[in-house]
């Protein structure tokens, strides 16, 4: 038995909906106008945006699932709901985007894509469009019962921790070669074992922040400052200086600092604010997964090679109010069909 959190996080909303919709821009502005690079603030977001899901879903997980995954029962309802809520979606893009690429990749790549089993073993042979990070996520979920197993204490825990950050330190200064553009090792790079420290950091923030109130002027302070720094810390302009090295370690930090703020800024918004940056951060996944689909429909409808800045603006438009629907027609309704199956009592 177990009780039901009912207490949602909304600054983390607000901070899951933008780095959806950056992540949005990025693809968009690059699609039109041509990458951003790494020294710009558009450009970073490209990369850590995913890096914020990550946190932000460790940390999620801790607040609903850290006081359920004592038995049997609560795992298994864990994952029932975790797949209700993951995979419509990304079976969905998946089939889409088959057809608008009229390329068969064969039955061992759909079957690993529709399965999810791509995450754990071809991580870099999705189909979607930044569906990696989705392959990712059922990784992380799969070792989760036990991570949340180490938190019971803290010795135990902390060697997860250290276990998972010295993975990511070992991609950062040995797995990945900074002399080599990113897209050339992207394989290595989208490689589960390199992400997960995030995932487990985002855990690590609820289990310690949980019960500790910090200052508002505190926190406003160090908000300006993970900003400043985020965007004026220095590199290189290629993508590989931001993922390697030093700076792993920092940009890291920093994404791992933001969300640790947000989970501890409770700042009540007036509803004309709170309501549709709520409905952006619900509809987050949405967006993330649908916006490289709505872009190329997009182009097919205005002519992208001829309008390109109509295709990007319109696009943008298209793949809000498409998300939103898509949450609530789709991504919710089967959401509250995984509750029903597991009652809570």
């Amino acid at each position: 038995m177990f009780i039901a959190h009912r207490v949602r996080l909304s600054n983390l909303d607000y901070l899951r909906g933008a780095a959806a919709l950056g992540i949005m821009l990025y693809h968009y502005t690059s699609w039109t106008f041509g990458p951003s690079g790494a020294d710009t603030a558009l450009g970073r977001i490209g990369i850590y945006g995913v890096a914020v899901f990550y946190v932000l879903s460790g940390l999620t997980m801790f607040h609903v699932y850290s006081e359920r995954l004592n038995d049997g029962a609560g795992i298994r309802t864990f994952f029932i709901r975790r797949f209700f809520r993951i995979f419509p979606l990304l079976v969905l893009v998946t089939v889409v985007t088959l057809i608008l690429q009229a390329n068969w990749p064969g039955w061992r790549v759909l079957l690993l894509n529709i399965s999810g089993l791509f995450g754990f073993v071809d991580w870099d042979g999705y189909i979607a469009l930044g569906a990696w990070s989705i392959g990712n996520e059922l990784v992380f979920y799969a070792f989760l019962p036990l991570v949340a197993l180490s938190a019971r204490r803290r010795s135990s825990f902390a060697v997860c921790v250290v276990a998972f950050v010295s993975l990511g330190a070992y991609f950062a200064f040995f797995g990945l070669d900074p002399s080599r553009p990113l897209s050339e090792q992207w394989g290595t790079y989208v490689n589960p074992l390199n992400q997960a420290f995030l995932f487990v950091a985002g855990f690590a923030i609820g289990k310690l922040l949980r019960d500790v109130a910090i200052p508002r002027r505190v926190l406003l302070a160090a908000l300006v400052t993970v900003v400043a720094l985020f965007i004026l810390w220095p590199t290189g302009p290629e993508q590989i200086s931001l993922v390697t090295g030093p700076n792993r370690i920092a940009f890291s930090m920093l994404c791992v600092l933001l969300c640790a703020i947000a989970y501890k800024m409770m700042v009540p918004l007036p509803p004309t604010l709170d309501r549709p940056l709520s409905t952006l951060g619900e509809a987050s996944y949405s967006v993330y997964l649908l916006h490289p689909i709505l872009f190329t429909l997009t182009g097919f409808l205005v002519g992208g090679s001829k309008a390109p800045v109509l295709t990007a603006v319109l696009a943008i438009v298209l793949t809000i109010v498409a998300s939103v629907l898509c949450y609530r027609l789709y991504e919710r309704p089967v959401s509250n069909l995984a509750r029903r199956l597991t009652p809570v009592h």
